[in-house]
């Protein structure tokens, strides 16, 4: 019989009969262990990448002007500031001609020369070596996938008594599932993601402007908040991820978590009672198999008694068979008949009870 037909015929009452007459009990035990990495700062450093670009390419420059009083044969460029100087300063002079010619002693000499090293420049270099250095470390971590790990043990067991027997079960079940959290965004996966990100700031360790301050003194926390830092809008970018990336190197950024449940549905243990039925009625249904060939057996040895004992035809036997079987089919039916006539008196003798019972009560 298929499998659906033999369930759509399941008995329901002796279901309802049998699940009723059975001890059973139930454990659903889930052991569960998450990890959640947060990928924020993906988008906090992506966010920022196209500011800290514009810095890096147009650097803040500053002048540096430096004065020294050298001899007058050392003296390369004669400045306004060189003259002014050396009006203010007559001891310099060695000597004036009849016709004005003013020779100097020594003259002020003005260096001037553009320089990027600047505390906010040092300030981005900074925070591209240390974006640097905590994006490897993101790559050199094992995973950076959110999952969840799922294992379910369900542990069944059931005794029930029938007329015709007793009947026990122990189950026990294990299933483990494994759902894994690979998020795209712009159908780049975390790993392309952050390889991205470490390609752009290693295009910025190389730049001009930050080879440049390679031997400048790098800065540390806190942050002085220049009126550029405060105000210039790549500038504030800069400093919001530079807090952001120092309080994550603190916090960790990655959470697991295992926890383990028991679940209390009724309805688990409700589909369990009716395996155990199904399984018994599968028990049932060998027993009347083992019954048939029990009487075949017998019938055979009869026969095979008969035969060799006897001195009889085949048509005789037939003949004997039939005459005997009938003969046993008629006591069958008398005495299911007797048996059916005694409760018919049975109920109709209650039922006549009954109407004078209830005429009293009238």
């Amino acid at each position: 019989m298929d499998i659906v037909d033999y369930i759509n015929n399941l008995d329901k009452e002796e279901i309802s009969k049998f699940i009723e007459t059975t001890n059973s009990d139930i454990r659903v035990l889930q052991d569960i262990e998450k990890k959640v990495s947060d990928t924020s700062w993906m988008d906090m450093i992506e966010e920022c990448i196209p500011y800290l670009d514009n810095i890096i390419r147009n650097p803040r420059r500053f002048i540096v002007q430096e004065e020294n009083i050298v001899p007058i044969e050392k003296a390369k460029v004669v400045t306004e500031e060189s003259i002014r100087h050396l009006a203010q300063n007559t001891n310099l002079i060695q000597e004036v001609h009849e016709d004005g010619t003013v020779i100097p002693l020594k003259l002020l000499n003005v260096y001037r020369e553009e320089t990027v090293d600047l505390y906010e420049n040092r300030f981005i270099k900074s925070l591209v070596d240390n974006l640097y250095m905590f994006v490897q470390n993101k790559l050199n971590e094992s995973d950076q996938k959110s999952y969840a790990k799922i294992k379910n043990t369900v542990t069944y067991s059931g005794t029930t008594k029938l007329k015709n027997g007793e009947f026990k079960i122990n189950v026990s079940l294990e299933g483990n599932t494994n759902d894994e959290v690979n998020e795209k965004k712009d159908g780049h996966t975390i790993e392309e993601r952050i390889e991205h990100i470490r390609d752009v700031l290693g295009a910025f360790r190389n730049s001009t402007f930050i080879k440049s301050l390679k031997e400048s003194s790098p800065v540390r926390s806190p942050i002085r908040k220049t009126n550029v830092i405060l105000k210039e809008p790549n500038f504030i970018k800069a400093l919001e991820l530079w807090e952001y990336l120092e309080k994550n190197n603190i916090v960790p950024m990655t959470s697991i978590e295992k926890v383990t449940k028991e679940s209390k549905d009724i309805a688990i243990k409700d589909k369990y009672d009716l395996g155990f039925y199904i399984a018994s009625d599968a028990l049932k249904e060998h027993k009347d198999k083992e019954d048939t060939v029990y009487n075949e057996a017998i019938i055979s040895k009869l026969i095979n008694d008969f035969v060799f004992s006897g001195n009889i035809s085949d048509k005789e036997f037939k003949s004997l068979v039939n005459k005997e079987f009938k003969e046993a089919s008629k006591r069958k039916e008398k005495i299911l008949n007797s048996i059916d006539g005694k409760f018919k008196d049975f109920i109709d003798g209650y039922e006549k009870k009954s109407k004078k019972a209830f005429a009293l009560l009238k």
